[in-house]
């Protein structure tokens, strides 16, 4: 526990001058917080931050952002280990020649959807230092059964169980990110939240999208794991290839129960975590204040209007449901299935596709950087839009060539930078309503993750493959209407930028004068005093008593 403290930058004091003061005395006064804006082109640190907050960022990175990206990691590695292992061995040992794929995807949403109420009433009881480590080890062991599976039902059983579990993953990171001194929210929400609730809108677009990367980067090893295991131990023990990619899984994710001991910090309003000084504490609180940033408070009625009243719930699941259509297909697996149905060879069948996953995180890592610096993600919106457009309808045309199909699929993967940017825009526009950005958030993933759930069963079926001739008709009607619904989101977001700008001149205006009016008054009493003294006086040279 000592070597991490140190890695974290030191323990409750830190050795220099400036942090030399005793936790108890420390406020949000005692703090200093960098420039709000700054024109600058920065990749990591706004300049002009001072070095105790990019200390402080330092450790949240080290934590919280490491926390949330070996978490997604080892969740999308098994998300895409079914894929990986239907196209190397399982299809043909369980003989599933008909829509098992998209039945053993289905059935991992719907317990992951049916999962994510329970698992958050029991973050209301329970710790998450201790519920989300159980809930990963609980996780490991049904994703270890699937390599014990004889037959698609007993499959769809652990994929729903393992969908159930997972549940709890998210909602936690958000519980333990947003849960303050007097609330607990009731729903659940991507891990970007989190990023959300410790971090400056200047740095959330990046750290978002490393996040994702780390899920992207999943699904790359898991091709890379999958044809060094058909190379070197299938057979092994007896065992086929495909099934030990689940053991390894398991043994990939088991760390991660030691490291969410150790890692998971306490809600921010209520205590400090061990790796985090209280002036630490204070200083996160105030950052989120420079960007007016708001800490949950009651759920009460008022909240459902609030969120069915405004823009921000229809517009954006709107747009983030039109996102998910889009991204259900070409994906990784539908270009597994034309590699494998033009007979390439199980290792390519895994690796060439990665390809598409690396695409990805320089994507985002690069766009995420940009937005950051820019404060705008219109650009990178726009250029996802064009290269989806283009990829639907290369793969439309179909009959161009073999490098013209490896072409489409791997500029297709720029659609999962927009899963940071719209949580990020999210952020943004919310940001004055702590309770509304939450349910917003939430809904988000729950709606999006329904809507691709459908559309994937009734546009890309597996029988269809490798040319899907409805999905990529719908993928590329999808892209076009993601692109035209792009200015509706800007148009909302500027006039709410206007009013905002308004009410904050107006605002400063009534201020102005009412200190003016209270000026006016006191000067008044001023001289009205200084009257009555004159008179006083001339009275007490007269001999007058008043």
């Amino acid at each position: 526990m000592s070597v991490f403290r140190k890695m974290m930058g030191g323990s409750q004091r830190s050795q220099s001058p400036e942090h030399s003061e005793t936790v108890t005395g420390t406020t949000a006064e005692d703090v200093t917080i960098g420039p709000k804006a700054n024109n600058q082109f920065f990749f990591w640190t706004r300049p002009g931050t001072s070095k105790e907050e990019k200390k402080l960022v330092q450790k949240l990175d080290l934590a919280i952002l490491t926390f949330c990206c070996l978490t997604f990691f080892t969740k999308d590695l098994d998300r895409n280990n079914i894929n990986n292992a239907f196209v190397s061995g399982m299809k043909e040992d369980l003989g599933l020649y008909g829509n098992e794929l998209n039945w053993m995807t289905t059935w991992f949403q719907i317990g992951y959807i049916v999962g994510q109420i329970p698992s958050q009433i029991l973050l209301t009881k329970i710790s998450p230092r201790w519920y989300l480590p159980a809930a990963e080890f609980l996780w490991a062991f049904f994703v270890l059964f699937l390599y014990k599976c004889e037959n698609a039902q007993q499959i769809y059983a652990l994929r729903f169980c393992v969908g159930f579990i997972e549940a709890a993953s998210w909602p936690g990171l958000h519980y333990m990110g947003t849960t303050y001194k007097f609330y607990a929210s009731p729903l659940s929400c991507l891990p970007e939240r989190q990023i959300g609730t410790w971090y400056r809108n200047h740095e959330i677009n990046k750290r978002s999208g490393i996040f994702t990367a780390s899920g992207i980067a999943a699904t790359m090893f898991s091709g890379y794991i999958q044809a060094g295991i058909y190379q070197t131990i299938d057979g092994h023990l007896g065992i086929r290839g495909w099934r030990w990619l689940f053991i390894v899984d398991f043994l990939i994710t088991c760390p991660m129960v030691i490291i969410g001991l150790i890692i998971i910090p306490n809600p921010l309003y209520e205590k400090r975590t061990w790796w985090m000084t209280e002036k630490e504490r204070q200083m996160c609180i105030k950052r989120l204040e420079t960007d007016n940033r708001q800490p949950l408070g009651h759920f009460d009625r008022s909240l459902f209007k609030r969120v069915l009243g405004r823009w921000h719930f229809w517009i954006l699941c709107t747009w983030f449901s039109l996102m998910y259509f889009v991204y259900q297909a070409p994906t990784t697996s539908t270009m597994a299935l034309w590699l494998k149905a033009e007979k390439y060879s199980v290792p390519d069948v895994n690796n060439l596709p990665t390809v598409y996953s690396a695409i990805s995180i320089v994507f985002m890592i690069v766009s995420g950087a940009y937005n950051d610096w820019r404060g705008s993600q219109v650009e990178s919106v726009i250029l996802v839009c064009m290269t989806q457009i283009v990829s639907e309808s290369m793969l439309v045309a179909w009959n161009l060539g073999k490098p013209a199909h490896f072409f489409a699929f791997y500029i297709a993967g720029t659609i999962q930078s927009l899963f940071p940017i719209i949580v990020s825009w999210t952020h943004r526009v919310c940001s004055s309503d702590a309770e509304e950005r939450a349910i917003v958030i939430g809904a988000l993933n729950a709606i999006g993750l329904a809507q691709g759930t459908w559309w994937n069963q009734v546009f890309v079926p597996t029988v269809e493959a490798p040319r899907f001739y409805r999905g990529y008709r719908a993928g590329l009607a999808a892209s076009l209407a993601l692109s035209a619904w792009l200015p509706v989101v800007v148009w909302f977001t500027r006039r709410q930028e206007r009013k905002e700008k308004s009410e904050t001149i107006r605002g400063q205006v009534i201020e102005n004068s009412v200190h003016d009016t209270e000026e006016g008054k006191a000067s008044i009493e001023k001289r009205g005093v200084a009257a009555n003294l004159t008179e006083q006086d001339k009275a007490n040279e007269a001999g007058i008593v008043m």
